[in-house]
Parts: structure tokens; sequence; C-alpha cells
């Protein structure tokens, strides 16, 4: 049959269901074609070379009858026009598309790109499905500053904090969006970050950072009081009273110690491994001596879960201990969160004077990549074995677990803590010469 000819409905409609693939080109409109399909199918599309190519481009129009003849013909020219300049309608209909991109579909985007912790991606998904849920489904352009403004001022009126929090979560997603979304000849789709129009206009709540913490006087009733929820016998109280207390003394966050499984353990070593901390960087420690009581009760009560904190549930380990935390605030008549317990883990690190670089360590803090110094501090479990020792020991004294020293190793003690650890490797470097000149002097 002849391919060729000037469409016209009477003679496409009679043209019989190919047995393969038909291509019928129009005589009216050059490089309009009607393919068949053995399915009947038949679809207008443009069939042209783009000027320096070889391969032809091909561009999809719409279904027949849906799409009329005279219609077909009219998008075909314009299709044609954009071909003659060079480009590809193909990818002009796709930079498009990606311009119109939902904010939903950058959020889901942004997870796939990203190293993120459970509880991060909880926390994000709350943010999309509740505070922007009026953006959710529509263009991420949508969100123009006059946008941000409104929505940061309306979440405002609830908590500032989390109107802040939002609106750091928006600007890291049209961050994202600048480099990952691109249109023609590369260029940027989302070039302008709107989120930045709340620094420019100093509109962010500066919500100040928290600070609060077990003081001396509130450890001896917290530890009493985690205690008696201990002493209940409830194996999922007994697993979360044993992780709040390990929080405490390691000042490591709840999600590391609700993950920490017994392959990450090594009690012949004293020393266990966190694989999954927060800033995607692995950390090793020591198991100090208190710690390593309650490990090795652990492991007496283990059960065929994987994970060092266990619950009878069908994760095999801590999910939610808000009900645990709460009973031992209401026996201890202390009220505390478990960051709480981080940041008292850390001011008695400073209290003590161990190092900057050696909390960081523990507490497993990224140091900024402009500081030279922290790229040659190498800290393995034995060289924080040492400072961590001496934190618990600390707040366990305070505590009143731990016999405070009597006499002058007090007096050495109270005087060690207070001074820096170079200070302290001088006195042991001079001791030693002391000690050496004194044997000398022996013989």
């Amino acid at each position: 049959m002849e391919t060729k000819f000037r469409f016209n409905k009477k003679t496409i409609d009679q043209i019989p269901i190919p047995a393969q693939r038909l291509r019928l080109y129009d005589t009216g409109v050059a490089g309009l074609i009607l393919e068949l399909s053995p399915a009947g199918s038949k679809t207008f599309r443009v069939y042209r070379k783009i000027k320096g190519q070889q391969v032809p481009v091909t561009v999809t129009l719409g279904k027949y009858p849906a799409l009329s003849i005279e219609n077909a013909r009219r998008q075909a020219i314009e299709k044609l026009e954009v071909l003659s300049c060079g480009v590809n309608p193909n990818d002009q209909q796709r930079s498009k598309k990606l311009a119109e991109i939902s904010l939903d579909e950058v959020y889901r985007d942004y997870l796939d790109a990203k190293r993120l912790t459970d509880s991060t991606r909880t926390g994000y998904k709350r943010i999309v499905e509740t505070y922007l849920k009026a953006y959710r489904f529509k263009p991420l352009g949508k969100l123009t500053e006059e946008a941000v403004k409104k929505e940061h001022r309306r979440i405002t009126q609830a908590s500032p904090a989390q109107a802040d929090l939002v609106m750091r979560f928006l600007r890291a997603l049209f961050n994202f969006a600048h480099y990952e979304y691109r249109g023609l000849d590369n260029a940027f789709l989302f070039e302008h970050n709107p989120v930045h129009i709340l620094s420019h206009q100093n509109l962010w709540n500066k919500v100040p950072r928290k600070h609060t913490r077990l003081t001396k006087g509130q450890l001896p009733d917290w530890f009493d009081g985690l205690e008696t929820v201990r002493q209940q016998g409830n194996p999922f109280s007994i697993s979360v009273c044993d992780l709040v207390e390990t929080a405490l003394l390691t000042g490591l966050r709840r999600n590391e110690l609700i993950g920490l499984t017994w392959n990450c353990v090594n009690l012949k070593e004293h020393t266990f491994y966190i694989d999954t901390a927060k800033n995607g960087d692995p950390l090793e420690l020591p198991i100090s001596d208190h710690l390593f009581a309650l490990f090795v009760r652990r492991k007496a009560l283990r059960n065929e879960s994987a994970y060092v904190f266990d619950a009878p549930n069908r994760h095999g380990k801590i999910v939610e201990p808000k009900k645990i935390l709460a009973e031992i605030v209401k026996q201890a008549n202390v009220t505390f969160t478990l960051h709480d317990l981080r940041r008292t883990y850390t001011t008695t690190a400073e209290a003590l004077n161990v190092g900057t670089y050696t909390i960081k360590r523990l507490l497993n803090h990224r140091t900024r990549r402009d500081d030279v110094t922290a790229g040659y501090t190498v800290l393995t479990p034995e060289e924080l074995r040492e400072p961590a020792q001496r934190i618990e020991d600390a707040i366990l004294r305070q505590a009143g677990i731990k016999t405070p020293e009597a006499g002058l190793d007090k007096t050495l003690t109270s005087l060690l803590e207070k001074l820096s650890e170079n200070d302290k490797r001088e006195l042991i470097f001079d001791l030693s010469e002391k000690r050496h000149g004194a044997v000398e002097h022996g013989r």
C-alpha cells in the first residue's frame, strides 16, 4: 500500500490493522508521520533530523483520532520550527517537566540521594506531611519568597523552633534541586533559593539552643529513680534503664545506642563499635569499668535479638522508650531528656579539662574540614580509655555510687582534673626524669 499521501480521515480510517508496525508519511507537512501498531493504535509523531546530527529525532504528538489530523499538523509545524533551531523538542519537554517538579518529588529524590538515619527520615516525613502539606504536590517553584515568609510566620505562631527547622529543611531541598535538575544546555532550573529571604530580612526566630542537663545535686536522685524502675523486673523496663544509663556514661545519641548490636561489642578487648553514627563516620570506643559490668549483665539477659538493648517486639530492639522515661522522671522527681544526658556528659568532660579533640571523638562530633590539626589527631580506643574512665568516675562520684578518694589520693585527683592534657604530659615527663635521676644518684 502507498505509505506517502496527504493524510485524510477517510483514508486513515480504512487502513487495516497491520501485522507489524507500519509508518505512514504525510505529504501535507513533511516530517509528520502516523505509526500504526499490530495492537491497533495509531500515533502521530514528528520524524526529522536535527542539523548536524545523523540520527533523526522522534517526537510523539498524540494518538489518532483523539488528536485530529489538523491539530497534529499544527503541532508538527511547531515542533519542526524548534528542530530547525537545533533544539530537540524532547529535551525541551523534559526541561519543562523538571521545572514543574513537585516538592514531594524533590523530597523523595533527596531521600534517595542522601545517607540518612531512620529518625532523620521520620522527621523529614513529618515536616512534609504536616507543615508543608499545602505545597506538597505543587511545583517546587510555587514556594516563592512571599510564600516562604508566609509559611514561616504561620508555623512560628505554634512553635518558633519548629518554624526554623522546617525552613532549614526547605532550604536544603532547594539547594539539592539547584544542582540536581538542569534544563537545556545544562542551565540551572532552580537558580534562586527563596529561603534566603529569611536571612536577608533577619526573619529567623533564632531560638537559643537548650542548655539543660543533670546537675551534681540531681544525679543521686536520678540514679535512685533509675534503679527503682529497673528493679520492677520488666524486661523492657530493664533494657530502657540500661540504655539510659549507658547514654549518660558515654554521651552517645539515642539512635546510636538503640541500634547497637552484639557483633559490635568486644567484651574481651573492652571496646564497642558504633557503625550507624549520625554523621556517617564509624566510631570505636572503650568500655569503661562500670559500663563493662552493665554490658556483662545485659549479655547474661540476652535473648535471640541481635541488639544489646533488646525489646520483646517484632523489631527486637527498643523503638519508643517514652513511657519508661516518664516513669524514671516520676520516681526520681528529676525532669530530663536523653539529650540532657549527652550535655551532662560533655559538661563533665569539660570540667575535667579533657581535650577538645578527645571530647569531639568521644561524642562523635565531626571536626571542620579546614581544621588541619584534627586531621593529624588519631584517637584509638586505647587513647580514649583514660579520659572515658575519668568522665565515668566523676559522674558516679557525683551520684554517690563511687566512693571519692580519701586523703592524698583525693587531693592528687582534684589537682590532676584541673590540668590540661599538655600539662599532664609535662608532669609525667618531669616525674619520669626526676625518678630516673634519683635512680642514677642512688647508684
